[in-house]
């Protein structure tokens, strides 16, 4: 087992963050690979690196749950895996409303006495919304039964919560609070982090999750420093790094009948923020391009004009099925639009696909499957 960790990776897959419909929007992508692969799946890769909700699916993936598991876990099956609800991702940290009814009992005689005495200078307003800005609690929810449901998980049939008992390469970057910087759980032979917990420090986007605290270090959401953090799969050797980007701006045409604004305060600041992600990422992929000629990067995200998954909300869950048939079903046009392509560069890697007319056959079998479910 560790002979096999400490070779160098020559085929890594990146999974981005995304929110939950991200995630489930990987899950159809994955899904698709599987599809076009002959002899390999996406458990077979040598590394995996994962981001905020990316790092959940990548933690299975190294511990060899297929995607296809994951599917029939979200939408119908309860025997292979426990059930994954919305309700995992959405705990409430009681202790910390509670706390705040009571700093909140105690700051607002003082804020009362403050205004009455500076009444002709104060903003009201900003006044009370400091006030109550600094005690409320560091974050809506907490992650507590996303950590609780992937270390149940990941304590069974086989599989590991230790980085180090791992078959596979796992990395898993979280954004330092305090400092910015950027830890990358499982990148020492020693992490002693239960992996687990590295999941859900990836993947606490500030203001909606609390910080979560690692020996003593607060950390939040990997997204923050970088989009998809690809870099640490060029930087460990690998030759064939295949990233999923769930995220990205909707293109409109400008004669298109709409426009994002249309869609109010909400609509313009996804756009705004899948831009940025966006931007930054393409940006460090043409920087490890240029450095690492040497380096196949294949990148798969969703459609440019796909206005319906632009309106899913990022933790969106009841549309489950549908986001990830949408995922499935983009990546595998978007293989057999430019097939040969995409069959030398696998090749180049031994991986080899399905032949054309296969991956079409397995395509309409899937999607008939997967409309049966919905």
């Amino acid at each position: 087992m560790r002979k096999e960790r400490e070779r160098s990776p020559r085929r890594a897959l990146v999974l981005a963050g995304g929110g939950t419909s991200g995630g489930l929007y990987e899950i159809g992508v994955l899904s698709a690979l599987d599809t076009l692969f002959d002899g390999f799946n996406v458990c077979d890769f040598d590394l995996y690196v994962g981001t905020s909700a990316g790092a959940f699916i990548s933690a299975l993936l190294a511990n060899h749950v297929m995607p296809e598991r994951l599917r029939e876990t979200i939408e119908t099956d309860r025997r292979t895996l426990p059930r994954l609800s919305g309700s995992q991702f959405l705990s409430l940290p009681w202790r910390g409303y509670a706390a705040m009814i009571v700093r909140l009992g105690a700051d607002l005689p003082r804020l009362a006495a403050d205004l009455a005495l500076n009444w002709r200078d104060a903003l009201v307003l900003d006044s009370i919304a400091s006030v109550v800005a600094r005690n409320l609690p560091h974050g809506v929810f907490t992650l507590d039964g996303l950590e609780a449901y992937v270390r149940h998980v990941l304590t069974r049939a086989g599989r590991t919560n230790d980085f180090r008992r791992l078959k596979k390469r796992l990395l898993v970057p979280a954004t330092v609070l305090d400092t910015g910087g950027v830890e990358v759980f499982g990148a020492s032979r020693r992490e002693k982090t239960p992996i687990s917990l590295a999941v859900t420090a990836s993947a606490a986007v500030p203001m909606l999750y609390q910080p979560v605290r690692i020996a003593g270090v607060d950390y939040v959401d990997a997204a923050v420093t970088k989009t998809a953090h690809a870099g640490l799969a060029v930087d460990a050797g690998a030759k064939l790094v295949v990233i999923i980007n769930p995220v990205r701006p909707l293109v409109l045409d400008s004669g298109h009948r709409t426009k994002i604004r249309d869609g109010g305060p909400a609509a313009i600041a996804n756009q705004a923020f899948r831009i940025a992600l966006q931007r930054r990422l393409q940006d460090g992929l043409q920087r490890h391009r240029y450095e690492h000629p040497d380096t196949d990067l294949l990148l798969f995200e969703p459609y440019e004009r796909d206005a319906s998954l632009f309106d899913t909300p990022l933790m969106t869950y009841s549309l489950r099925q549908e986001v990830i048939r949408r995922g499935y079903r983009t990546t595998v046009k978007v293989i057999l639009s430019d097939f040969e392509r995409y069959e030398a560069i696998f090749a180049r890697h031994d991986i080899r696909l399905n032949p054309k007319p296969e991956v079409e056959k397995r395509a309409r079998r899937w999607s008939s499957q997967a409309a049966r479910v919905a």
